[in-house]
């Protein structure tokens, strides 16, 4: 079985085979207020209509080979989606990967919690044949954006080899031909240059507008007449083409081709010349519907139909309408593919653009939410909770006085980890070490354990030769160290610090290290618990500045 996401509904309801668009499922469980809990994954099935029942195995070892696969088993603080048993092993997919362990080493992490679902003929994503229909058309849309670019790079290709060059009136070469020279004035490449600049600028205050982005330029424009409302007519249905494609993602795709070949190309003026001759039928159009249907003017869009109307009148005053009918197909497919793929590529980037957006505030808002202490003490004491008070270790940072306490297991040779001791690094200068922080070790295997005692070992030496052994600054620097350079040496990373590996106090550290891994079950790192509580998914490490003085 290959993992399909990085979120456990998405992979359990593929194993279930129930019918789901990926980046509907993947949205909703992102969204889900409860995503972290068997509650959540209770309710997110229901809504799929998923029969499915919770329940608690207590002979863990024996009864994990006679649950019928697949099923969700709460793995230490996580879920993972259990899709094989068999031969002594557990195939599963967690955080998106998939992996396999022996059911010994399965079961002691598995708090004997498991998820039993099963397919019926109502099991169904809601709204399925919508969401596959957008997933369809966001894919089509894709196609035709490389079919197009792909077409612009054969003719480029074919172009600079000589190889569409005929000597048929009925193809015009992608160079300048002399013999028409005389029709490519500066004066009317300049003239058609500034319509279609201003034009492009025009169709970016329309999806600003579209975007909902506050531009004062476009709502100045926009108040010209008493009878205004430009909102109104690009938020009605007509201001789609065929629902898919907004006007002013096709006006902008169409202003950029032009000026760009304008500037690049203006051997290829007849072609966008015959070009905005198919634009006149939409501009009648677009003034009957604003005038009888919308009854609202929108001085942006008539902005722009006075450009295109600029545009015909300068190439029927140069001369270029008679020109463009006597060309051939070549130039004409590849301007045509210069303007799908610019449209393509701007409808495709619009939905982007506004989702950042929506992050950005979407962020602040629970930025603000979470640097309230009420909010943080109550999401915190929501989570899973393990006593850390029995494991004083010896590798810690910080103030040991503070009411705010850090409890991080780490792996050695985890990267997350290297990443995770950056960070609390970073956050200790910025709370000027008001905060404690204490680690502990894990490992892969019993093969890299004596990595976890060497760090031991260094740690119980370093605050001896530190002037404030407090804040341990000799163990931070020894573990940032390791992190840096020393995952690559391994044991010869200790060499040089003539370390007591005898001494009794370094395995009794380590075994104090082993046991509270033993007794909370967790085996996921890093893992950063706050007086106990696990760290709530939706907050991260840097947002305990705010909570220095925080009494749990």
């Amino acid at each position: 079985m290959k993992a399909i996401g990085n979120n456990i509904f998405t992979n359990y309801i593929n194993l279930l085979g129930v019918a789901h668009t990926e980046s509907f499922s993947d949205r909703y469980f992102n969204e889900h207020p409860h995503r972290n809990n068997l509650y959540g994954l209770s309710k997110m099935l229901s809504d799929y209509g998923v029969d499915h029942a919770a329940t608690r195995f207590p002979d863990k070892a024996n009864n994990i080979s006679q649950i019928e696969t697949p099923f969700v088993a709460r793995f230490s603080s996580d879920f993972v989606a259990v899709h094989k048993v068999d031969a002594g092993n557990v195939a599963f997919v967690w955080k998106g990967a998939d992996h396999l362990l022996p059911v010994e080493k399965f079961v002691e992490a598995w708090t004997g919690i498991a998820l039993l679902a099963g397919k019926s003929e109502k099991s169904i994503e809601p709204d399925y044949s919508k969401h596959r229909k957008a997933d369809r058309l966001t894919l089509l849309k894709k196609i035709t954006l490389f079919s197009a670019c792909g077409c612009l790079a054969v003719i480029g290709y074919l172009s600079g080899n000589g190889m569409v060059i005929e000597r048929s009136r009925n193809i015009l070469p992608l160079e300048i031909d002399l013999a028409v020279h005389s029709f490519y004035t500066i004066a009317g490449i300049s003239a058609l240059l500034l319509v279609n600049l201003a034009g492009l600028y025009i169709s970016y205050l329309l999806l600003q507008k579209q975007m909902h982005v506050q531009s004062r330029y476009a709502d100045k424009i926009c108040s010209l007449f008493k009878q205004k409302d430009c909102n109104s007519v690009l938020e009605s249905e007509a201001a789609k083409l065929w629902g898919i494609i907004g006007w002013s993602e096709i006006g902008f795709g169409y202003f950029l081709t032009n000026v760009l070949i304008l500037l690049f190309a203006p051997a290829l003026v007849p072609s966008i010349t015959l070009l905005n001759i198919f634009t006149l039928p939409y501009l009648f159009w677009s003034v009957w519907y604003q005038k009888s249907k919308a009854k609202q003017w929108c001085v942006l869009c008539l902005i722009v139909q006075v450009c295109l109307w600029a545009i015909f009148a300068i190439n029927l005053l140069w001369g270029y309408i008679p020109l463009a009918l006597t060309r051939g197909l070549i130039p004409l497919l590849f301007v045509s593919s210069c303007y799908l793929a610019l449209t393509l590529a701007t409808n495709l980037l619009v939905p982007k653009l506004n989702t950042d957006r929506t992050i950005q505030y979407l962020k602040q808002s629970i930025n603000s939410m979470k640097a309230n202490e009420a909010v943080f003490a109550a999401l915190l004491k929501q989570q899973p909770y393990h006593e850390t008070n029995d494991c004083q270790s010896v590798i810690h940072f910080g103030n040991p006085e503070s009411k705010l306490k850090v409890t991080v297991l780490s792996n050695p040779y985890c990267n997350p980890c290297a990443g995770m001791h950056k960070r609390i690094e970073e956050l200790l200068k910025k709370v000027d070490n008001g905060i404690s922080v204490q680690y502990i070790l894990s490992s892969f295997g019993e093969d890299l354990t004596p990595t976890n005692k060497y760090l031991i070992a260094a740690c119980l030496n370093s605050p001896l030769n530190h002037p404030c052994p407090s804040e341990g600054g000799e163990s931070m620097q020894i573990l940032s160290d390791w992190f840096e350079k020393g995952k690559a040496m391994k044991d010869d990373f200790f060499k040089e610090m003539c370390l007591n590996m005898e001494h009794p106090a370094v395995e009794e550290e380590f075994q104090r290290h082993e046991a509270w891994k033993q007794k909370t079950r967790l085996r996921a790192t890093p893992t950063i618990l706050i007086n106990g509580y696990q760290l709530p998914e939706s907050c991260k490490i840097e947002d305990l500045r705010y909570f220095t003085n925080l009494d749990l």
